[in-house]
């Protein structure tokens, strides 16, 4: 089994079927730099291109906030760093002068969804009015931790207004029955965008939020601007949230991924995101559209003949 033969297979595994879609999978990189090869990322936008090579460069796994560059960009010794926003190609490019950002604007953009047309009429017609909400989710040996009771009291005061809520969790969460059954117990259904190595990462994701009305989270993430750039409102109810460890030493390397001015920074740029979505509005508005142009790079977005001219 290889991770391009077991991404396909799972292609036709149901949306509902957390636990299958969240098993491991084996790591089979088809790009050097091995942070390229998570959520599918470079697989997609290689495939939207046409590009059949490597990218030879690093892709950002995430949208980085506070400024932070990731110790691998430093690393790699290719030049090319490929990101969202200009905004963030200006973060990139004043830490590490002697490298080039190419900002492409939301990734998911440019996967594909995983249901024919008929398909998703089908399974919409059965959802109903859909709400789908993004918990705060767990990291390798860190665990997300928050007032559950609080979250799920605020998710119910929002779900009157659907027939449906869907809960998406990230594989490590969708893989704790205790935190499944916090959800389930609600009458909630949980899906996923499967194993971080799955191909289909991304575009299963973007095939869950094309099946929403409405989009809630509880903490800011990349989850956000994906959602917008789809034209789904977004409501975040912001909570206090802590990561746990066993391992103290797994807390202190994830502490030092920031040094104090980026810590700063980061806070500030989450706050300014928290304001912008604090309120349950049924619209995208124009100040949030601009807020997830600054840092996803929705005006960023490029044709397949500009990806091939800049990456291929």
């Amino acid at each position: 089994m290889t991770v391009q033969t077991e991404s396909e297979r799972r292609k036709n595994i149901s949306l509902f079927d957390y636990e299958a879609l969240s098993a491991d999978i084996p790591f089979g990189p088809e790009e050097r730099v091995i942070d390229n090869n998570l959520y599918g990322y470079a697989h997609h936008i290689k495939k939207y291109a046409g590009i059949k090579t490597d990218l030879k460069g690093y892709l950002e796994h995430g949208l980085f906030w506070g400024g932070m560059v990731h110790p691998d960009e430093r690393f790699w010794h290719f030049t090319r760093i490929i990101t969202f926003s200009e905004n963030r190609k200006k973060d990139i490019e004043r830490h590490l002068p002697s490298k080039t950002a190419v900002p492409v604007g939301p990734y998911i953009h440019y996967a594909e969804e995983l249901f024919t047309a008929d398909e998703r009429a089908k399974l919409k017609a059965d959802l109903g009015k859909t709400m789908l909400v993004f918990p705060s989710h767990s990291v390798r040996n860190l665990e997300a931790q928050f007032d559950f009771e609080k979250f799920i009291e605020e998710i119910n005061h929002v779900k009157k207004d659907f027939d449906t809520v869907l809960v998406s969790l990230y594989f490590i969460d969708a893989l704790n029955p205790a935190k499944v059954k916090i959800y389930t117990d609600q009458g909630y259904r949980i899906v996923t965008s499967g194993h971080k190595f799955d191909h289909n990462f991304v575009a299963r994701q973007k095939t869950i939020i094309g099946l929403a009305d409405y989009t809630m989270g509880n903490e800011v993430g990349t989850h956000i601007g994906y959602c917008i750039h789809l034209n789904k409102p977004h409501y975040l109810f912001k909570q206090e949230m802590k990561r746990v460890s066993k391992s103290e030493e797994e807390i202190k390397r994830h502490e030092r991924l920031f040094n104090s001015e980026e810590q700063r920074l980061l806070h500030e740029q989450h706050s300014e995101v928290a304001r912008m979505f604090s309120e349950y509005k049924t619209e995208i508005s124009a100040e949030q559209r601009a807020l997830v142009d600054k840092y996803w790079g929705t005006s960023s977005v490029k044709t397949p003949a500009q990806l091939r001219e800049l990456l291929g």
